[in-house]
């Protein structure tokens, strides 16, 4: 499968599992792959057959600045929903990182997910 690649996204999010943590948007990195049928695309040089990156960098600056969450879990798993949701994605595996984490020994720390479309009649051929 092919994938468009978003790499090193620097966004400030509100995420903490205090309410003094949560008040300040804190610094955060993001990366994503996204699995999409490029060919179509490739051949073509039609942005309608791709994924609009523009489009998608809006989508997550969005869902991160949409409100506090608790868990950089939480944020990762409202990501790949909208993102899912949203664009012709069959499947979509991000990472998000605190950059300035709890602890000076500690350059970052995050979370990994990868989730992909439902199996349905309607979207088997995406």
């Amino acid at each position: 499968m092919d994938k468009i690649l978003l790499e090193d996204i620097r966004l400030k999010i509100q995420v903490g599992v205090t309410d003094e943590e949560r008040s300040v948007a804190q610094p955060c990195g993001l990366d994503f792959s996204l699995y999409v049928k490029l060919r179509p695309a490739g051949k073509s040089g039609d942005l309608q057959r791709s994924v609009d990156y523009t489009a998608m960098f809006r989508c997550i600056e969005e869902v991160c600045a949409r409100r506090p969450y608790t868990l950089l879990e939480e944020v990762a798993e409202q990501l790949c929903g909208e993102i899912l949701n949203h664009f012709p994605v069959q499947k979509v595996l991000v990472k998000v990182r605190k950059l300035q984490p709890f602890s000076p020994r500690l350059n970052a720390v995050g979370v990994e997910i990868e989730r992909s479309q439902k199996k349905t009649k309607k979207n088997r051929g995406r």
